[in-house]
């Protein structure tokens, strides 16, 4: 039997921050459980740190966006759904924003006091226009962030080219959100970890939760099969399996379920991009050791794991469209990650209301990487008592019953 202050369930980006703010800026006692299952988020992540790109929808949400623009087209007279992209909340993008500023010092803090590097790049994100519809949803997005206005650039065709040489002659134009970045999300992962360990959190990887000890709405510590471990607090960075513990330490259910994304990461290349991009079918990113990543499909098919060649065909054909130079490249290897998702998008974050001695941090979706680091400090704040530094209320996981409630 051991005895800790916290136990951290889940070794992914987010429970790895989690143990590394909470070693960095407390003297508590801390574990760390992970058993690394296929699909973990973390190892299936482009490593974008693109704060406003996700908060304004690229990706999944141009297409969306472009499906709608083809029935208003198509309609004659009869009524389609108003055309906007899918924009987070305000809460989010305070979130996202704050959580991205941190990583410039983090990088650093990281090479200096435990000698790791997670390749932190100040890149870009560019959203590469092909046609006028890929302009009106570009002209949507920057219109519903008036406040950000001096984070975003346009680019005729003419500056692109000079920027990205190797873009295909067919884009019209570009955004760039200047302030979305990249980090390599397999060094960041290992960062935390890294610098976690050398702040004296107890690392037991390979390592499978199996149950939670409870006392009443007192949750107590957890299980493993070799071992009990006893805590004060248990925060549950499960990623897509996050439901699974929180049935066990409240007795309740979350929404919290498996978003697969299927990945294509090319031969390494000589440098063709000076930026991450996205369009209406991809994102692209260059890592620093020259390979390509390709991303994302968006899917709801339980813990499926497995490629599909339509995926990847729709993948690679789409990066050749805007990069013509990788029909050159060669396929290293495809692979899918389960991302946590929620049905609004959102994190949930905090305690529960009538259960003492756990905390959640999951539901991340696409963005664990670039949250982590927010995460980490607020559960830091949360497990020592200090006030937040954002509301968490959006984020609570009551706002599901509340919405519930509202519906019936």
């Amino acid at each position: 039997m051991k005895k800790y202050d916290v136990v951290i369930a889940g070794g992914g980006a987010v429970g790895a921050a989690c143990a590394y703010f909470l070693s960095r800026d407390t003297d508590l006692k801390i574990a760390l459980i992970d058993l690394k299952k296929p699909g973990n988020a973390s190892r299936a992540s482009a490593g974008g740190l693109w704060a406003i790109g996700e908060s304004v929808g690229l990706g999944c949400g141009v297409i969306f966006f472009k499906t709608l623009s083809k029935l208003h087209s198509e309609a004659k007279g009869e009524e389609v759904p108003v055309m906007r992209p899918h924009q987070l909340p305000d809460c989010f993008f305070e979130f996202a924003l704050t959580s991205n500023n941190m990583y410039p010092a983090l990088h650093q803090e990281m090479l200096e006091k435990h000698g790791v590097d997670f390749k932190f790049e100040r890149t870009g994100l560019k959203f590469i226009m092909y046609n006028e519809e890929d302009r009106l949803y570009a002209e949507q997005i920057t219109q519903g962030i008036p406040h950000l206005a001096d984070q975003v650039r346009w680019l005729d065709a003419e500056e692109l080219k000079k920027e990205e040489p190797y873009v295909t002659d067919d884009a019209i134009g570009a955004i760039d959100f200047i302030c979305d970045h990249q980090v390599n999300p397999y060094r960041l992962v290992d960062a935390y970890l890294e610098g976690a360990r050398q702040n004296g959190v107890s690392l037991y990887l390979n390592t499978e939760v199996t149950s939670v000890i409870r006392n009443g709405n007192v949750v107590e510590g957890v299980k493993t099969a070799e071992q009990t471990f006893f805590c004060d607090t248990l925060i549950n960075a499960s990623g897509a399996w996050a439901n699974e513990l929180y049935q066990q330490a409240t007795g309740r259910t979350m929404p919290v379920y498996p978003v697969k994304g299927q990945i294509v990461l090319s031969e390494r290349m000589p440098k063709i991009m000076n930026g991450c991009i996205s369009t209406s079918d991809c994102y692209i990113a260059q890592k620093d050791n020259g390979e390509i990543l390709i991303g994302s499909s968006t899917e709801e098919k339980g813990f499926d794991t497995t490629n599909s060649l339509d995926k990847i065909q729709e993948l690679s054909q789409g990066a050749m469209k805007c990069l013509p130079i990788l029909k050159e490249s060669s396929i290293k290897r495809c692979w899918a990650g389960l991302r946590p998702g929620t049905p609004d998008e959102l994190p949930i974050l905090g305690p529960v209301d009538g259960v003492e001695g756990y905390l959640n941090a999951c539901g991340h979706f696409r963005t664990g990487i670039l949250t982590s680091a927010i995460t980490g400090q607020l559960m830091t704040e949360l497990v020592t008592g200090k006030k937040t530094t954002l509301d968490l209320t959006p984020f609570s996981v009551e706002r599901f019953e509340e919405a519930a409630q509202k519906a019936g």
